[in-house]
């Protein structure tokens, strides 16, 4: 028994180092690829603005800066290789014992702050209150519903109901406008096509339009989702990614204020973007492809750096029949948080920056039914028993 152990280990080590050859290379070429692509932008950018002669202090700190990110990304190849040690101890011969110890699994993320704190905020909620909701200060918080924004101001525990957007299909507060950011759909396929900044203090809506250097006017943009973050603004448009930093009301208007990625970088030519979320570190992007062997739809999860390079990518498991996905970014760039609510399956899971999955089950087990986030501060949002109205709790991050 030993011996035929001995032979079949020594073989599958042998595999194994030939896979990891084969998928090293196959990594290096991907990673070559995309570094070769970005030095071309970049060298044309250059060429362009020499040619030109007409160019700024500014463009030249905008080039440094991205001849500072294309360094960083040579010298810091994206792969980690790790190869486990063999232990002399890979046979252990004791005798048979009949002792189970059962051990509590350890909690992180939400699920830490659900059983170590107390909130420090607890609201009932009206029952007008259904929608999703988005915090938008430390002391204020929407919820959409009905082509309405109820707002909740927290401090004073007093309501405003404000007209929002027709159709709204996701909203995200924009802190360096004071404004949420509205997509919307305006035709009958309910895709949208419609982007808004609305004040949800004046009640006001305007109409903005983020150009592309193939926009045509007149023709409408295919929007397939956004983020905000800080004062960043990222858009995916058809099959593009587009990074926003604006310093004026009209930023929408100026080409030149925005980074782009088209196929192959922002997304293969198979795939489609549905979500996109930033933070300090990295961009969170979740892809939808069609594995034509299944004929089924297959998610992906790709953690990618800052300039676009794709760190890690994990096929989660997501139904899309399922209610909306809320895809969060946690504060201090500690993970990203998956709530997924449907009639008959909820899912609740947090995928840290290496990719390692914890499930929240005190989450689920709270009945918490929706999640926001607002600087250090995690709203949650939980259905309360023989009751029609939900409460509000809020609770500091602390990780």
């Amino acid at each position: 028994m030993i011996n035929k152990w001995e032979l079949d280990t020594t073989e599958l080590i042998k595999q194994s180092a030939a896979c990891a050859r084969e998928r090293l290379q196959e990594i290096a070429l991907k990673e070559g690829d995309n570094l070769q692509k970005q030095f071309v932008i970049l060298s044309s950018e250059i060429d362009r603005l020499r040619e030109n002669e007409n160019y700024f202090e500014n463009d030249i700190d905008q080039l440094i800066n991205k001849l500072q990110q294309l360094h960083h990304e040579i010298e810091h190849f994206p792969v980690e290789l790790s190869i486990e040690e063999i232990s002399h101890e890979l046979i252990v011969v004791k005798p048979l014992t009949q002792s189970v110890c059962h051990t509590a699994a350890p909690c992180y993320f939400v699920d830490l702050l659900l059983t170590s704190q107390k909130p420090k905020v607890s609201i009932h909620l009206l029952p007008k209150a259904f929608g999703p909701m988005y915090p938008a200060s430390d002391q204020l918080i929407a919820f959409s519903y009905k082509h309405q924004l109820h707002t909740l101001n927290i401090a004073k525990k007093s309501w405003k109901s404000l007209h929002g957007i027709k159709k709204a299909t996701e909203v995200h507060w924009f802190s360096s406008f004071k404004q949420f950011l509205v997509l919307s759909c305006s035709g009958y396929d309910d895709k949208p096509n419609k982007l808004y900044l609305f004040n949800p203090y004046s009640d006001s809506a305007e109409e903005i339009w983020a150009k592309s250097a193939d926009w045509t006017y007149g023709s409408p943009r295919n929007f397939k989702t956004l983020t905000c973050f800080k004062q960043h603004i990222l858009i995916v448009a058809d099959d593009r990614i587009e990074k926003w930093s604006p310093a004026y009301s009209d930023w929408y208007t100026n080409e030149e204020a925005s980074a782009r990625w088209s196929p192959p970088i922002s997304c293969y030519p198979d795939g489609e973007i549905i979500c996109i979320r930033m933070n300090d570190l990295y961009y969170a992007v979740l892809i939808e492809t069609y594995d034509h062997q299944s004929r089924s739809l297959v998610f992906s999860f790709q953690l990618r750096s800052h300039g676009m390079s794709t760190l890690r990518c994990i096929e989660i498991d997501y139904d899309k029949s399922l209610d909306k996905l809320r895809l969060i970014s946690l504060p201090n760039a500690s993970g990203w948080l998956f709530l997924v609510r449907g009639e008959n399956k909820n899912c609740c899971y947090v995928l840290d920056n290496d990719g390692k999955r914890y499930d929240q089950n005190t989450v689920l087990l709270s009945k918490v039914i929706d999640i926001g986030v607002q600087n250090n501060l995690i709203f949650l949002r939980k259905k309360v028993a023989n009751s029609t109205n939900d409460v509000l709790e809020i609770y500091d991050w602390q990780k």
